[in-house]
């Protein structure tokens, strides 16, 4: 399995930046305190988080399916 740390990282990174400069654009449209900047940086922070735990689960259960077939073939 290759380790996928320093593009989850980047991917993670450019994220935050993007929600950051979008909640930035509104603020100065709006002509507001950056209520909108902080709050689509913590929406993009969380909503990351999320998606890297689900994608964490569903590796996880295909893994230990694997193993589980794999000790089945070692019985028969």
């Amino acid at each position: 399995m290759v380790d996928r740390g320093i593009s989850q990282g980047a991917e993670l990174a450019v994220g935050v930046l993007v929600f950051f400069a979008i909640g930035l654009g509104i603020d100065s449209w709006l002509d507001t305190t950056p209520v909108f900047m902080i709050g689509l940086t913590v929406f993009g922070v969380v909503g990351y988080f999320v998606r890297m735990y689900y994608a964490y689960n569903s590796e996880m259960t295909r893994l230990e399916q694997e193993r589980a077939a794999k000790s089945r073939e070692g019985r028969a």
